[in-house]
C-alpha cells in the first residue's frame, strides 16, 4: 500500500524550500530596485519525478526542485541600448565643439566677424579712392585693415585651438576605453570559472553589460559571447581589444614608427597624434594605426576625430587632412593667402619696366614711394619673403616659407596713412613715375577685388568665386553642419531613450510585479505549510486506528 502521508509531507517541504527560494530571489530585486545595471532576476522550479511510482498506475510526482537562476535580459536588446550610446557621444561632441566655432561667424554676436571686416575694409578702401588726399580716411582704413587681420586671425585660431583640444582629449578617452576593457577582461575569466563550475555569475554578468555600455560611449566595437561566458570585444577591422581574459591597452602617439622623419602639421602647427598598438618593443615600437578605424565608428572618441581630423604621415601642410574643423580652417586659410597674393599683387599695380626683370610697381603712397611685395598684408616671418626675386607675390613665395599656416601670422602691413598707395603711375615714360596727391587709380583698383572672381586655395579645398561667395559658403558650411550635430543629438537622445525604455520593460524591476510574486509565493508558502499540518493530522489518526 503506498504511503501518501509521507509523499505529502516530501512534496510539501520541497514547495517550502521552493517558495522561500522564490521570496529570497523577490527580496533581492526589490532591494535593487534603484541599483543601476541591475538585471532582474528569476528563478525556474522543475517537477521532480519518482522513479519508483512508475511500477503503479498512480504517478504523483516528488514535488518541486529549484532549478537556476538566470537574468532576464535580451542581448539585441542590449546592442540597440549600447548603439544608442555610441550615437549620443558621438553628436554631443559635435554639437559642444561646433557650437563654439559657430560663435566666430555669428551674425549676431558682440565681435567683428570675418564677413563684417571684410565689407568695412572694402569700403574704406573705395573712400580713399574717392578722396586720396584725405588722412582721415586713410586711418581709417588702417583701422579696418587692422579689424580685418583680427578677425581672420580671432576665427583661424578659435577653430585651430579646438583642434588641438580635441587632441588633447584623445588619450584621456583611451585611458578609459583601456580601464574598461582590462576590467571586461577580468569578469570574463570570473564568469569562465563560475560557469565550469556550474555556478551562476548573474552579479558578474551585470558588471560586464555595465562595462559594456560604458565602453560603447567611447568607441564602436562588435562583442561576440563565447560558450564558456566569455565576451570577445573587437574594432571594426576585426582587432581584438578583449580576446577572452586577455585585453589589448591601445596607445597614444606623436612618434608613430610608420612615419617617416616628419609628420604634417596641425593648424596650429603642431602635430596630430595616433591611436595605435605596439606589438614591439619599448626600445624597439611596431605601431598599428587604428586612428581612421575608431573615426569610422561612433561614440566620443570617433567625435573627435571626426572633428579634429586624421593626417595622413604623407600630407605636407594642415589643410591635408580630413575634419570638419580643417575644413572649415582651409576656407579662412584660402581667404588668408589670396589677400596676401591676390590683393598684395593688384595694390602692386601693373609692372611699371616690363623690360626690367622682376615687377616694378607702378603705385605709389603721398611721399612718391612705391609699395614693397608684400605692401598691404604681411605676414610675420624672418626669412626671405619674396622666395623667387621676381616681386610679385605669389603661393610659391607663402610656402617656400615654411610656415604651417599664415591665418595666425598676418599682420597689416601699413602704419603710416601716407604710405598707403593710392595712386597710380601719371607719367608715361618707362621708368619716371608720378604720383598726384588726388589720383586715387590704384585705390579703386584694389577696391574692385572684391567683386572679382578668383580662385580660393588651401590643401584639398578649393572654391572659384568672389570674397563675398568664399565667405558665405563658408558661413553655410558652419551653419550647416552645426545644424545637423544639433539634429544628430536631438535622435541620438530620442534613440537612447526608446531604446533603454524597451530594455528597461524586459530587464529592470517593476515594483508592481515583485509586489504580486511576493503575495503569490507566500500564498503558496502558507499552502504548503498547511499541507505539511494536513499530512501531520492524517498520520496521527491512523496511528490512532491501529
Amino acid at each position: 500500500m503506498p504511503n501518501f502521508s509521507s509523499k505529502i509531507l516530501g512534496n510539501s517541504m520541497s514547495a517550502l524550500t521552493a517558495q522561500q527560494a522564490l521570496i529570497t530571489n523577490t527580496s533581492n530585486n526589490i532591494a535593487n530596485v534603484n541599483t543601476p545595471g541591475y538585471t532582474r532576476r528569476e528563478i525556474s522550479l522543475l517537477n521532480r519525478s519518482d522513479a519508483t511510482s512508475m511500477q503503479s498506475s498512480l504517478v504523483f510526482g516528488t514535488g518541486v526542485e529549484v532549478g537556476t537562476i538566470r537574468r532576464i535580459t535580451s542581448a539585441f536588446l542590449e546592442n540597440a541600448v549600447r548603439d544608442a550610446a555610441s550615437r549620443q557621444g558621438l553628436a554631443s561632441v559635435g554639437n559642444d565643439y561646433l557650437g563654439r566655432v559657430e560663435n566666430v561667424f555669428s551674425l549676431t554676436g558682440p565681435q567683428d566677424t570675418v564677413g563684417s571686416t571684410l565689407n568695412n575694409f572694402f569700403a574704406a578702401v573705395n573712400n580713399v579712392a574717392v578722396n586720396p588726399s584725405s588722412l582721415d580716411d586713410r586711418l581709417v582704413l588702417m583701422q579696418r585693415g587692422e579689424d580685418l587681420v583680427n578677425a581672420i586671425k580671432l576665427t583661424y585660431n578659435t577653430i585651430a585651438t579646438a583642434q588641438t583640444e580635441l587632441d588633447n582629449q584623445v588619450p584621456l578617452e583611451l585611458a578609459q576605453v583601456n580601464e574598461y576593457t582590462k576590467q571586461i577582461a577580468s569578469l570574463n575569466d570570473l564568469i569562465r570559472r563560475r560557469q565550469t563550475s556550474n555556478i551562476p555569475a548573474v552579479d558578474e554578468l551585470d558588471q560586464r553589460d555595465a562595462l559594456l555600455n560604458k565602453l560603447a560611449e567611447k568607441i564602436s566595437f562588435t562583442a561576440v559571447e563565447m560558450e564558456n561566458g566569455m565576451m570577445n570585444v573587437s574594432l571594426s577591422n576585426g582587432f581584438p581589444i578583449v580576446s577572452g581574459t586577455t585585453s589589448r591597452s591601445l596607445g597614444f602617439t606623436y612618434n608613430p614608427s610608420f612615419a617617416g622623419a616628419s609628420l604634417p602639421p596641425s593648424l596650429e602647427g603642431r602635430t596630430l597624434g595616433y591611436i595605435t598598438y605596439d606589438f614591439g618593443s619599448e626600445n624597439a615600437p611596431s605601431h598599428l594605426d587604428l586612428t581612421k578605424t575608431i573615426k569610422g565608428g561612433m561614440g566620443t572618441l570617433g567625435g573627435i576625430l571626426q572633428l579634429r581630423g586624421y593626417a595622413d604621415v604623407t600630407n605636407t601642410s594642415a589643410f591635408e587632412a580630413d575634419g570638419s574643423l580643417v575644413t572649415i580652417a582651409s576656407r579662412i586659410e584660402s581667404l588668408t593667402r589670396s589677400l596676401l597674393t591676390d590683393v598684395n599683387e593688384t595694390y602692386l599695380g601693373l609692372d611699371e619696366d616690363p623690360g626690367t626683370p622682376g615687377l616694378q610697381s607702378s603705385a605709389g603712397d603721398l611721399v612718391g614711394q612705391a609699395p614693397d611685395v608684400f605692401g598691404l598684408f604681411d605676414f610675420d616671418y624672418s626669412g626671405v619673403k619674396d622666395a623667387d626675386g621676381n616681386g610679385i607675390p605669389s603661393a610659391a613665395d607663402l610656402l617656400a616659407s615654411g610656415l604651417p599656416n599664415f591665418s595666425s601670422y598676418l599682420r597689416f602691413a601699413i602704419k603710416d596713412p601716407e604710405r598707403f598707395a593710392a595712386a597710380s603711375d601719371n607719367d608715361a615714360t618707362v621708368g619716371n613715375t608720378e604720383f598726384p596727391r588726388g589720383d586715387g587709380q590704384n585705390a579703386s583698383a584694389l577696391a574692385a577685388v572684391k567683386q572679382q572672381i578668383r580662385t580660393f586655395n588651401s590643401g584639398t579645398f578649393s572654391l572659384t568665386g568672389t570674397f563675398d561667395e568664399l565667405y558665405s559658403s563658408t558661413v553655410n558650411f558652419v551653419g550647416t553642419v552645426k545644424s545637423r550635430a544639433e539634429t544628430d543629438v536631438s535622435v541620438a537622445r530620442a534613440a537612447q531613450v526608446s531604446a533603454q525604455t524597451k530594455r528597461d520593460e524586459l530587464s529592470s524591476v517593476s515594483l508592481d510585479e515583485e509586489f504580486a510574486n511576493l503575495i503569490k509565493y507566500q500564498k503558496a508558502f502558507q499552502a504548503s505549510a498547511r499541507l505539511i499540518r494536513t499530512a501531520s493530522e492524517m498520520l496521527d489518526q491512523l496511528i490512532s486506528l491501529i
